[in-house]
C-alpha cells in the first residue's frame, strides 16, 4: 500500500508539471514525448547500475508471460492522446470522470477474470461498493471545474484510455511477478511507450500541426518523466499484491489528497468542498477494497 502511495503522490504532481510544460512548448503531444524521453534517460541510468536487468531483458524471448503483456506501454500512450484530443472540447470535469469510471470499472473486470497476477478476485459487495463509492467521490471532486460540449463519441475514448490504464497495470504486474524484476517491466513499458509516441508526434509534425517549440529553461519542468517512471514502477510492484482495483483505488486516494495539498500550498488555491469530500470518500473506497482482501485472504 505504502508504495501505491507513492504512485498517487508522483501522479498528482506529474500532470501538472506536463501541463506547464505543454502551455510553454505549445504542444501537449510534444510535452508527453519530452516526458517520455526523460523517462528513457532514467531507464538507461538505471540500467547501467542494474546488471540483473540487463541479463533479464536479455533473456526477454523466455519470458514466461504472454505477448500481449509487453503492449503495457501504449496504455500511456493512448491516455496522453485521449488528453490532448478530448480536454478541450469536454472538458477537465467530464475527461476526469469519464477517465477515472474507465479506469476503476475496468480494474474491477481486469480481477475478475486474472489478467493480473495473484489469480482471480471475485466481484464481491465490497469490491463493488469500493468501485461505486470510487467513482461517485470523482464525480464530486470534479464539481465546478471546467465543463464543455458533451461528446459521445470523445467520451467514449476516455473511457476507453482509463481501461487501457488497468489494463497496462495489469501486464506490468505480470511482467514484474514472472521475473523478480519490477524494473525489467518498467524498462519495456517505456521503452514501447517512447516508440509509439515518436510515431504519432512525427505523423502530426508531418500533417503540419506542430509548431517549432520553444524551450523552456527551468529544469524542474523536464522532471515529468522521473515521475511517470516512478509511478510505471510503483503499480509494478503494488499490482501483483493488491489487485489492480486496489492499488488503483490507493494510488487514486493520495492523489486526490496530494493533489488538493499542492494546489492549497503551490497555487494558494483553497480546496472546494467537493474535493475534499471527493478525497474523502476515495480513502474509504480503498479501505472497503483492503478489508475485502483481508477478508478473501482468511
Amino acid at each position: 500500500m505504502a508504495v501505491a502511495l507513492t504512485a498517487g503522490v508522483c501522479g498528482a504532481v506529474q500532470p501538472k508539471i506536463n501541463a506547464i510544460l505543454g502551455t510553454r512548448i505549445g504542444s501537449t503531444l510534444v510535452a508527453s514525448l519530452v516526458n517520455f524521453a526523460a523517462a528513457l534517460m532514467v531507464v538507461a541510468v538505471v540500467l547501467v547500475l542494474r546488471p540483473k536487468t540487463r541479463r533479464m531483458l536479455r533473456q526477454l524471448r523466455s519470458w514466461s508471460v504472454p505477448p500481449w503483456t509487453f503492449t503495457a506501454g501504449l496504455g500511456g500512450v493512448l491516455i496522453v492522446v485521449a488528453g490532448a484530443l478530448a480536454v478541450e472540447t469536454i472538458g477537465v470535469a467530464v475527461f476526469s470522470v469519464a477517465f477515472f469510471a474507465g479506469q476503476i470499472s475496468f480494474g474491477v473486470l481486469v480481477d475478475r477474470f486474472g489478467v493480473a497476477p495473484g489469480g482471480r478476485r471475485p466481484v464481491t459487495t465490497a469490491r463493488m461498493q469500493a468501485a461505486l463509492v470510487a467513482v461517485a467521490a470523482v464525480v464530486v471532486s470534479q464539481i465546478g471545474r471546467p465543463v464543455g460540449e458533451f461528446a459521445p463519441a470523445l467520451v467514449a475514448f476516455v473511457v476507453a484510455a482509463g481501461a487501457a490504464l488497468s489494463f497496462q497495470s495489469a501486464f506490468n504486474g505480470r511482467i514484474a511477478a514472472a521475473t523478480g524484476d519490477p524494473f525489467a517491466a518498467t524498462t519495456v513499458n517505456v521503452t514501447v511507450g517512447i516508440a509509439a509516441l515518436t510515431v504519432i508526434v512525427t505523423a502530426v509534425a508531418v500533417t503540419g500541426h506542430v509548431d517549432a517549440p520553444s524551450w523552456p529553461a527551468q529544469p524542474w519542468l523536464y522532471a515529468g518523466g522521473v515521475l511517470g517512471v516512478t509511478v510505471v514502477l510503483s503499480l509494478a510492484i503494488a499490482t501483483p499484491a493488491l489487485g489492480v482495483l486496489g492499488a488503483t483505488l490507493v494510488m487514486l486516494a493520495a492523489q486526490l489528497v496530494t493533489a488538493f495539498g499542492v494546489d492549497w500550498v503551490v497555487e494558494h488555491e483553497s480546496p472546494t468542498p467537493g474535493v475534499i469530500a471527493g478525497a474523502f470518500l476515495i480513502v474509504i473506497a480503498a479501505a472497503l477494497v483492503g478489508r475485502a482482501q483481508r477478508g478473501s485472504t482468511r
